[in-house]
C-alpha cells in the first residue's frame, strides 16, 4: 500500500494546479460596467462568483466614480472611509481572496445612486 502513494502524487499536484487555475475574471455590471442607476443585486445573483474570483469594475472616473469595499457596518452606513479596498482610477479589479460576504460600493453614489451590492463567495 505504501508504494502506491507516490504514484498519486502527481495526479494530486496536477488536480491542485488545475484547480487553483479555475478561477473567473467577472465584468461586473457586464456591459452596462459600474455607474448610477443598475441593478447590481440582479447582476450578481446571475453569477456564480467563488473565492480566487477577480471583479473588475470599469467605470467614468472623470464623474467622481469610485470602488471601495467596506465592512458590513460601513455599506449599511453608505460610508466608504478606511476601506478595505478603495479605488477611483476608471477600472478597478479585486481578487476575492477569503469566503464570507464582501461588500462593495461607490463612496458618492451610495444612497440615490445604488451603486452597491454585496456578494458572498
Amino acid at each position: 500500500m505504501a508504494t502506491s502513494l507516490p504514484n498519486f502524487l502527481p495526479l494530486f499536484l496536477i488536480l491542485c494546479y488545475v484547480g487553483s487555475t479555475m478561477a473567473a475574471v467577472h465584468i461586473v455590471g457586464d456591459q452596462l460596467g459600474w455607474r448610477p442607476h443598475v441593478n447590481y443585486y440582479s447582476w450578481v445573483r446571475s453569477k456564480s462568483i467563488k473565492v480566487g474570483d477577480t471583479l473588475v469594475f470599469n467605470y467614468d472616473a472623470t464623474k467622481d466614480y469610485s470602488v471601495a469595499e467596506v465592512t458590513q457596518f460601513k455599506f449599511i452606513a453608505c460610508n466608504a472611509s478606511n476601506a478595505k479596498f478603495f479605488d477611483n482610477s476608471g477600472t478597478s479589479s479585486v481578487t476575492l481572496t477569503e469566503p464570507g460576504q464582501h461588500y462593495f460600493m461607490a463612496q458618492n453614489h451610495c444612497l440615490g445612486d445604488q451603486m452597491v451590492f454585496s456578494v458572498l463567495v
